[in-house]
């Protein structure tokens, strides 16, 4: 089917074409993670500049989660059918017009069309993992796929940074909010004129009824859970959106269980093989994404008010959250080489475990600043080992012709997951408010719930895979090495 064969197994170099296609493969997803990075400094001056109130700057991420929540699945699964590289070209072309689109917005509420057209940024990801999986398999696979994670990462702290220095430089706003392009162009360059199409592409139709209430449902989740930091769980700007959400999926799985041409592939969703990897990402979501704020509110609690913290100010926080972002990114460098002996299943089990007890020891050592740095050190390095191992072992596991929806939907549900922590930890910390502010109690039930999460997330990846007597038969492609 396709002019260049797959490696042969054992091989771990890469010919040079198949590099220079990883290549512009990682160029490009450093370029969504820059995309990702560089407009959260910049959003305040985009609501001052349009006269915008501070609620309204909420909705500039808002749009964009959401609008990539949605669109996820349905790029994914049309790139399983018409190519991958086709989808993500597309997917490229509206990105670099809504960052024009948002540069040059007379009113904040097209910058807000802008941000919501950016959404399709999200399935860059999965569409490379696609790509990557249809010309590679096994270690190698493992190895460029968690590449391309990693520099995502990357690309989203240099993409603050930058953010800070070239409004500094540039006299205007417009014109640092044009800065992105340029990436992009590059970008563009990669996935027109450098890299191929998929060739394994699965002839099913698409059921685009089936996605559009799929939308309705993830739409509504993330934005209900979304208003519970600041509207609380028993409001009606929360419940409404919940349970809309609760009642078209009561409708719409049936539905799509007995219909010719599913949204979702349930046999997949729900089998051995993946099903308990999708519930892990929720999980990892949650326990990875999700953790960020607690701590960076922890870090910056006034030890002399609270009893507990550090006092961290805003520059302080800045250094500590772009070292969990380091972090992230050296975990998933260092951790391809564990995979070429032992497989991926037990790395990423061991990884959610070590993640597990990194938790439990924040607990036992949070007042000491040294035992508490130590124990995020080995926390984020063992959330970049699995960030970057478990989209490697999703795409090992899909069958033929289904990779890019297997890669689209762990991003969506590690999405989720992330909307979900926001929610869960943002009660548990309102549950024990007081007039100095938060007790530790509060801080001290997230990182049980993390520690336990993460421990059921090791069970799950290890119990997840084939066995002895499982069918592979149409998996055709992965055949350089098996899971441990």
């Amino acid at each position: 089917m396709s002019a260049s064969a797959p490696p042969a197994p054992g091989t771990t170099a890469l010919p040079g074409s198949v590099a220079a296609v990883v290549g512009f493969l990682i160029f490009t997803e450093f370029a969504s993670g820059f995309m990702q990075g560089y407009y959260n400094p910049l959003v305040t001056s985009i609501v001052q500049q349009h006269g915008a109130d501070a609620a309204a700057a909420n909705w500039f991420n808002s749009a964009f989660a959401l609008s990539g929540a949605v669109l996820v699945p349905l790029l994914s699964k049309l790139g399983d059918r018409y190519g991958h590289r086709l989808v993500l070209r597309w997917a490229v072309v509206v990105v670099f017009l809504s960052a024009v689109l948002i540069a040059f917005a007379p009113s904040y509420g097209v910058v807000l069309v802008g941000r919501a057209l950016m959404g399709p940024l999200a399935v860059w990801l999965p569409l490379e993992i696609a790509i990557i999986h249809s010309r590679l398999s096994g270690h190698t696979a493992r190895r460029a796929i968690v590449l391309v994670v990693a520099v995502l990462t990357g690309g989203s702290v240099v993409g603050s940074l930058a953010a800070g220095a070239i409004s500094l430089v540039l006299p205007t706003l417009w014109m640092s909010l044009l800065a992105p392009v340029v990436i992009l162009l590059i970008a563009l360059y990669a996935v027109f004129l450098r890299i191929p199409e998929t060739v394994e592409l699965r002839a099913t139709p698409i059921g685009y009824a089936g996605f559009a209430g799929l939308a309705v449902i993830l739409g509504s989740l993330i934005f209900g859970l979304a208003q519970v930091p600041a509207q609380g769980l028993a409001s009606a700007a929360t419940l409404v959106p919940l349970g809309v959400a609760v009642v078209v999926a009561a409708v719409w799985i049936p539905w799509q269980r007995r219909t010719a041409a599913p949204a979702i592939d349930f046999s997949l969703v729900g089998s051995r093989r993946l099903g308990p990897l999708f519930l892990a990402s929720v999980l990892f979501g949650m326990l990875v994404l999700g953790n960020v704020v607690p701590f960076v509110t922890f870090f910056s609690s006034d030890p002399a008010v609270t009893g507990y913290g550090f006092g961290f100010a805003v520059g302080s926080l800045s250094l500590l959250t772009a070292g969990f972002s380091t972090m992230l990114v050296v975990g998933s460098i260092v951790s391809t080489p564990l995979t070429k002996r032992f497989g991926l299943r037990a790395p990423l089990a061991g990884a959610s475990i070590v993640c597990g007890l990194a938790f439990a020891a924040t607990i036992a050592v949070h007042g000491s600043f040294v035992g508490t740095i130590a124990a995020m050190v080995v926390l984020w390095l063992g959330a970049g080992f699995v960030l970057g191992l478990a989209p490697a072992i999703v795409a090992e596991l899909a069958p033929v012709g289904q990779t890019g929806i297997a890669a689209g939907l762990y991003n969506t549900l590690r999405s989720v997951g992330a909307a979900l922590a926001g929610a869960v930890f943002a009660l548990a910390l309102a549950a024990f408010a007081g007039a100095s502010g938060i007790a530790i109690s509060g801080y001290l039930l997230i990182w049980s719930i993390s520690a336990l999460g993460f421990a059921l997330a090791g069970v799950l990846v290890w119990i997840s895979g084939d066995r002895p007597g499982d069918q592979r038969a149409d998996v055709t492609h992965h055949t350089e090495e098996t899971l441990a």
